[in-house]
């Protein structure tokens, strides 16, 4: 049934990807108005709304609500700007932005905001930061950056948006790409949005270490300063260099951290130490009673694989195993296998290979998210040596050493290297 409130309804069906189709649909809406919102719908209006009861007209506050729930301030503000849910629109008012030869202008940069409201639209408005990249349109980049509602950006569209641009970047020349992260680190929304979400690993020896040096050169803030030294740590450990002058604090007041930059620091605390200790067990232990199991943990198990901590390892797979696969992000095959690979270690150090083998037939490497493929497959690799090696099959353990020093030499991370080398000889 049509009526003049019919375009928001299916607007909020687009957002929440439920097709309203049966009554029992309206309960998941209901809950995801609510989690987005903090705003209640009774049932009985979202049955009047979509035609399950006789139609009557909506409050102002239902409309609201609703409005809120698609990212704007109020109903007439959803009627003013409505087209950019509405997907073709907005690519095609993006490809005009991109066929006008002038600099992007602060109304288009108003536009861009609002369309990314929508999550539909997130391709389309990061293909054309790419082409801007591409062109080197300084002028209009710094507009972009300079507006940007970086709050329009939830997790699955960032990793998206921080991959296309990152990809932008390498088709510059290594000169052009450093220089135009020179005129765009000055913005928080650029510094959070691309080098610090788009993590790369594999380029951790070349350009992006570079840009991490940049931006602690700013002194932005602690936390920005902290990611990049740790970073730093981290090529030089994976590289097999001296790390014997880094020291790397956590600064004051760090409760306030992202639990995942968290994790890192302590995952070079594991690094930075010959054997793990009682008291960083027991700091890991404290921070794993308020933190996200999940999140701390991500950088904290590959430590622990590449250190070769074994039992301490197993226990928290043991005490946390639910916790530890509980993920829910656009970018989640990533931190699954990386878990996984991290759960074939402990049944290896078990002498359960047949587990170890089954945790790793679900890795699949293509669906990794870029910047994080190289990086775990040296571990994915390294752990399949461990198997075959027990196993004493020199052909598959032959052809996965191959690979790893391929990915290895790729990155300039030796460590990994030298690692397997003790399963080779």
């Amino acid at each position: 049934m049509k009526t003049e409130h019919s375009q928001i309804l299916i607007d909020i069906q687009k957002k929440s990807k439920i097709t309203i189709k049966k009554v029992s649909d309206l309960k998941h809406l209901k809950e995801d108005v609510f989690t987005s919102t903090g705003k209640n719908i009774s049932f009985n209006t979202l049955r009047r709304l979509f035609g399950f009861l006789p139609h009557t007209t909506p409050s102002q506050a239902t409309l609201k609500t609703l409005a809120n729930y698609l990212s704007f301030t109020s109903y007439s503000n959803y009627l003013n700007n409505n087209q950019v849910y509405d997907n073709w629109y907005v690519n095609m008012k993006i490809l005009k932005f991109q066929l006008n030869h002038k600099e992007l202008q602060l109304h288009e940069m108003d536009f861009i905001n609002t369309a990314l409201k929508n999550n539909d639209n997130i391709i389309s408005i990061s293909n054309f930061v790419g082409f801007l990249i591409r062109e080197q349109k300084k002028e209009s980049l710094h507009v972009f950056f300079k507006n940007l509602d970086i709050k329009n950006l939830n997790n699955s569209n960032s990793s998206k948006f921080a991959i296309i641009c990152t990809y932008a970047f390498y088709r510059l020349k290594k000169n052009d790409i450093l220089k135009l992260y020179k005129e765009l680190i000055i913005y928080n929304s650029f510094r959070t949005s691309i080098p610090f979400y788009y993590i790369d690993y594999s380029n951790l020896n070349g350009y992006y270490l570079e840009v991490l040096k940049m931006i602690k050169a700013l002194k932005t803030n602690n936390t920005d300063n902290l990611f990049c030294s740790l970073m730093e740590f981290y090529k030089k450990y994976y590289s097999n260099e001296s790390i014997n002058d880094i020291k790397i604090n956590l600064p004051k007041n760090h409760e306030n951290i992202f639990v995942v930059l968290k994790g890192r620091y302590y995952a070079y605390k594991i690094l930075k130490v010959r054997k793990i200790g009682l008291k960083l067990k027991n700091t890991i232990q404290t921070e794993l009673k308020t933190s996200q199991h999940n999140l701390l943990l991500i950088e904290i198990i590959p430590a622990l694989i590449i250190k070769e901590e074994y039992d301490y390892l197993g226990e928290l797979f043991d005490n946390y195993y639910e916790q530890i696969f509980e993920v829910d992000r656009w970018s989640s095959t990533s931190t699954v296998a990386n878990f996984l690979i991290g759960l074939a270690t402990v049944n290896i150090h078990k002498g359960n290979l047949k587990a170890a083998k089954g945790n790793l037939d679900l890795v699949d490497l293509n669906k990794i998210e870029l910047g994080y493929t190289d990086y775990i497959a040296l571990f994915y690799y390294l752990t399949k040596i461990k198997i075959y090696y027990i196993e004493k099959n020199n052909i598959k353990l032959i052809e996965n050493h191959k690979k790893l020093k391929q990915f290895a030499s790729k990155m300039g991370f030796k460590k990994f290297i030298i690692t397997a080398q003790k399963y080779i000889e």
